[in-house]
């Protein structure tokens, strides 16, 4: 992670650190002020319960992938956090007790003040801030022996959103392709093959055709029916190495203001074949992970 991620981590961590850390150092202005045992115990809970949320989550998804060589069930999450949730409060309710062991004890209203303003500010910053690392590519298969790759970064210190890209070729070779954004949720991308110089790409946020023929990468409206038969493609839109912040169905708005509208492009999407999804940071076959919609963590 490069300077523009780890300064937000640092602020964060930071708010829930050095409170504490100074009023440990002020005993005598502590003991004199009850009040401030809610200052030194919440952050420090506050600090545990992300803590011990990420390391719960790494360890089971390192338990599923490693050990059973699957995903963990969706209903593994919430008992995860439930539980780092409860232990970040223990630690807060046992600090106060050790602290306040035969003194007067702070007022009892104090504690969720504390507790709702450390994690509003906490929000706030982790709202403002962004990160910039280097891409992650994932290959995908090979088209008329041209290499492509989606690739991803995270575009938050923790929050779980990413900008995506397309890339055609290698070396001198490569062209770049911005993707709408994923502003919430893990990466899941359904890939199809449409024809022998054709991919569609398609997240929970749009969908995208990838033309070897023509070197190009368009955002495409498409649809299946009740039939679960996809809708043919008439028109779509060309994408570039520019981001775009404003989109619809027929135009998007990169952020220099200049658009690109839809040109008629005409695509039979009968023969549509699903070869593989992109999940997190890998791409898995239909044997690896069969056709699904949305990330298999969240689906119902």
């Amino acid at each position: 992670m490069d300077g523009s991620g780890v300064v937000p981590l640092l602020l964060i961590v930071g708010l829930l650190v050095l409170p504490p850390l100074v009023l440990w150092k002020c005993k005598g202005f502590c003991e004199k002020h009850p009040s401030t045992v809610p200052f030194r115990t919440v952050p420090l809970g506050c600090l545990a319960t992300l803590g011990l949320e990420a390391l719960f989550s790494s360890a089971v998804y390192w338990l599923f992938h490693k050990v059973l060589g699957r995903n963990p069930p969706n209903w593994m999450e919430l008992p995860m956090v439930l539980l780092a949730i409860f232990l970040g409060i223990w630690v807060i309710v046992r600090l106060s007790e050790l602290l306040t062991k035969g003194r007067k004890s702070p007022p009892g209203c104090l504690y969720p003040l504390v507790l709702v303003g450390t994690v509003t500010v906490v929000l706030v910053i982790s709202f403002f801030c962004t990160t910039s690392e280097p891409y992650y590519v994932i290959h995908m298969p090979a088209v008329q022996n041209c290499e492509i790759a989606f690739e991803q970064r995270p575009s938050h210190p923790f929050l779980a959103e990413y900008d995506y890209r397309i890339r055609l070729g290698k070396g001198n070779d490569k062209a770049y392709f911005q993707l709408w954004p994923n502003t919430g949720g893990r990466t899941f991308v359904n890939v199809y093959r449409v024809a022998d110089d054709k991919l569609m790409l398609k997240d929970k946020d749009a969908a995208y055709l990838v033309d070897i023929a023509q070197r190009r990468v368009y955002m495409v409206d498409t649809e299946r029916g009740s039939d679960q038969s996809w809708k043919d493609i008439h028109s779509a839109i060309p994408l570039c190495e520019k981001v775009f912040h404003l989109r619809s169905s027929d135009t998007v708005v990169f952020t220099d203001e200049t658009k690109s509208q839809a040109v008629p492009y005409d695509v039979d999407l009968s023969s549509c074949e699903y070869i593989g999804c992109i999940m997190d940071y890998s791409f898995y076959t239909p044997d690896q992970q069969p056709e699904g919609e949305g990330h298999p963590r969240y689906r119902d």
